[in-house]
């Protein structure tokens, strides 16, 4: 099989390459260690020293690919209708809070208080983190809009350090308990800087690289741009996930096991679709629709892991449900991309 032949495989594959990942890294995690476990060097930038590690490089990668995509005047007509972007940004704030919410009450009869608490802290991990930087790849392989998805990637990380404390702090008002002493402080520990760096840093790179290289080249390079990205997405998944899955599903909790499951899918599943109505509600075009739907469904839960295992590493129930989100929004970008897929190729 040829290289461009294993590229059109992948691309028609996507999803069943994307459930061998989660497999793969449940079940052979070792390649992923190793790969996390590679560092280039250490950066130091604005004060922050951080070391460059095999998956910071594949986010990076991502992110400029994604910068490398926007256009200085879609991204000029982007800011001069802001709408978009203002909606999302909201909405992604907004309703995971109701979601939330809605989980509490509709939750007040199962048997056991202290799984109920659990996975409520689990899912206020989830919904405090803003928008993955990986949606940036799924979008610009999806052919949406992509500076309005990088406009909400790089908006939903400045304004972080303000929005995760106060989504903190409505959690606990929503329950009407602490839960944990340590959710306070959470969005204390979110550094900007290290945001700066890792996100809009690169995203910027790649829209200056863009200005450079100039639209023709950019369009000769985008065959190339696409498999590579999808090649890179899967690896990071892969590696992200033998961190925390194999331990995961080692000895889970039946019932409860299956609660989490359940409610992180569910919870997963409504903020994609709500994407997709909210886009068709307001009579948006359908790249725009497409990346309402992606940016409201992905979170950036490797930073929610690094914080649930600060706060509750000693606590599975808590860090599973960021473990499933990640899974589930994985699945439904890749079930989402390969309907799009198919309708494109349908329409040609």
């Amino acid at each position: 099989m040829s290289i461009g032949g294993f590229f059109d495989w992948i691309h028609k594959r996507f999803f069943f390459c994307l459930i061998l990942s989660y497999l793969s890294a449940a079940l052979f995690p070792q390649i992923g260690l190793f790969l996390r476990s590679i560092s280039f060097f250490q950066l130091d930038f604005l004060g922050i020293k951080e070391h460059v590690s095999f998956p910071l490089l594949q986010l990076f990668i991502l992110l400029f690919n994604g910068g490398l995509g926007v256009k200085f005047i879609e991204l000029k007509e982007q800011l001069s209708k802001p709408f978009p972007l203002i909606l999302g940004v909201t909405l992604n704030f907004v309703l995971p809070l109701s979601l939330i919410a809605l989980y509490w009450w509709l939750s007040s009869p199962w048997h056991n208080p202290q799984e109920r608490s659990n996975l409520y802290a689990g899912i206020v991990l989830i919904i405090a983190m803003p928008i993955a930087g990986s949606t940036v790849a799924w979008v610009q392989n999806s052919n949406a809009n992509l500076s309005l998805c990088l406009g909400m990637v790089i908006l939903s990380t400045l304004l972080s350090p303000v929005l995760t404390p106060v989504i903190f702090h409505m959690s606990r008002y929503i329950s009407g308990e602490s839960l944990d002493s340590m959710l306070g402080s959470l969005g204390s520990q979110i550094d900007s800087r290290s945001l700066l760096l890792d996100i809009v840093i690169p995203s910027s790179l790649g829209m200056l690289a863009r200005l450079l290289v100039g639209d023709s080249l950019y369009k000769k390079s985008l065959p190339l741009i696409k498999p590579f990205n999808e090649i890179n997405l899967l690896i990071l998944i892969y590696s992200n996930a033998t961190t925390s899955l194999p331990n995961a599903i080692r000895r889970p909790d039946a019932d409860f096991f299956l609660l989490i499951v359940f409610v992180t899918f569910l919870i997963c599943l409504l903020r994609f679709v709500s994407g997709l109505w909210i886009g068709k509600l307001f009579g948006f075009e359908e790249p725009i629709q497409r990346t309402l739907t992606y940016s409201l469904g992905m979170n950036n839960n490797g930073m929610g892991l690094v914080l649930a295992n600060m706060a509750y590493g000693n606590q599975p129930a808590v860090i599973l449900p960021v473990i499933l989100y990640n899974l589930f929004q994985q699945i439904l970008a890749a079930f989402f991309y390969s309907l799009w897929t198919k309708k494109e190729r349908l329409r040609d």
